[in-house]
């Protein structure tokens, strides 16, 4: 059953691909020749979100060009007068080329919605962008005043008070107030991953004193999880916790020295620059993504957490044990041997085999992926849990 499965699996990813490759492409617009082109990134941002503008220079001749004297901004038609100074800067644009315009030192006009304007004036030509910006929807709002907002906060207050400012060790200093704020949780969960591994004995009783009567197996089983004090789901709530936190910190740290966090800013932290936050730490970039040390980083933290599910399986002559018990609830027919109750759950064997090599190789993988400052966090945790799972470990030997 699980060979079919994973061909079908094949097949069909198989042929998706064939069908990406066969099937038309979009055609892209032909851009206008000889022009000066200003393209904004999106028609409509939610505030307090800064636009992405960039100038695309058609011609075969540079152009020069000034963002206060040749480029204005309207909003809900008012002129946006007076800019500050760090806005006024001077851009050559080659013949063929693209340039963005930073406006990010006017993040305060973009944190509230209305309607914008932009014009750019260049040899007596002018040409236009224009967006709208909205309001946050509920979820949006949501994610932004209950998630981010604290997270951001805390880095920012914990960057302060650090000599230097350094980003990094912000990163790892968080990471282990959400490790101790997750012990106890975390401690229960692997302690019930643990009990599970030690009932299954008992659930492979069951199921062959009770083969044929799947009611009368759910009933018991039931009955032996509430004695036993184990919850059969309960192994799945590290994920469940872990994805929200993994989210936010991804965008925080994709984000950490973007102007609009200033909206976020608590009062008590209104002085905070983030122009001074650095961003290096051990000679890397964290904001940087893949490279040689998305490679390293990504090894690293894929081979500690493989470490850590090793720990956490059962071991190998318990492994052993069960496989044998399994042989008992298989009956003989025609000289083949067949299950004798239709079986809808995954082979234990093939489940511990993906999660001891199948789960390390697509963390490292996402690692390689992620800004380097998400890898660093993901790595501290994961040594963190390792320290947690071999302590876990001991304590269960001794019960």
């Amino acid at each position: 059953m699980n060979t079919r499965m994973l061909n079908f699996l094949l097949v069909f990813f198989i042929t998706l691909l064939a069908l990406n490759w066969i099937l038309p492409q979009p055609q892209k617009t032909a851009l206008p020749t000889n022009e000066i082109l200003l393209h904004i990134g999106s028609a409509s941002y939610v505030s307090p979100d800064i636009p992405v503008l960039e100038i695309q220079n058609t011609t075969l001749s540079p152009i020069t060009i000034d963002t206060c004297r040749d480029f204005s901004i309207k909003k809900d038609r008012n002129l946006v007068t007076n800019p500050p100074q760090e806005f006024c800067k001077t851009l050559t644009i080659a013949g063929g080329a693209k340039e963005k315009i930073i406006v990010s030192p006017l993040y305060k006009l973009f944190q509230t919605p209305g309607k914008y304007e932009f014009a750019l004036t260049i040899n007596g030509k002018t040409v236009y962008a224009d967006m709208v910006g909205d309001t946050a929807g509920f979820f949006r709002s949501l994610f932004r005043n209950v998630f981010y907002a604290p997270i951001f906060n805390l880095f920012a207050f914990l960057i302060s008070e650090i000599p230097g400012h350094s980003f990094g060790l912000a990163i790892i200093l968080v990471t282990i107030m959400i490790r101790l704020l997750l012990l106890v949780p975390q401690h229960h969960i692997l302690s019930n991953s643990k009990k599970m591994q030690a009932i299954q004995p008992k659930i492979k009783e069951l199921q062959e004193k009770y083969k044929g009567d799947q009611a009368k197996i759910g009933m018991e089983l039931m009955n032996l999880y509430k004695s036993e004090q184990v919850n059969p789901l309960g192994s799945c709530l590290p994920l469940l916790i872990q994805m929200p936190l993994l989210i936010v910190l991804y965008w925080v740290v994709l984000g950490i020295t973007e102007t609009s966090n200033y909206y976020y800013l608590y009062p008590f932290l209104a002085d905070f620059d983030i122009s001074k936050i650095d961003t290096v730490f051990l000679g890397i970039h964290l904001l940087s993504i893949g490279g040689i040390a998305g490679i390293g980083l990504g090894i690293i933290v894929g081979w500690a957490q493989w470490l850590q599910i090793k720990l956490s399986l059962p071991k190998e002559e318990d492994i052993k044990k069960l496989e044998k018990m399994e042989k008992k609830i298989i009956e003989k027919k025609d000289g083949k041997y067949t299950e004798a109750e239709p079986s809808f759950m995954p082979d234990p064997s093939v489940m511990n085999k993906f999660m001891l090599w199948g789960m390390p190789i697509m963390i490292a993988v996402s690692t390689f992926f992620f800004p380097i400052g998400v890898g660093i966090y993901w790595l501290i945790g994961t040594l963190f849990m390792l320290v947690q799972q071999v302590v876990v470990n001991k304590m269960s030997e001794k019960k």
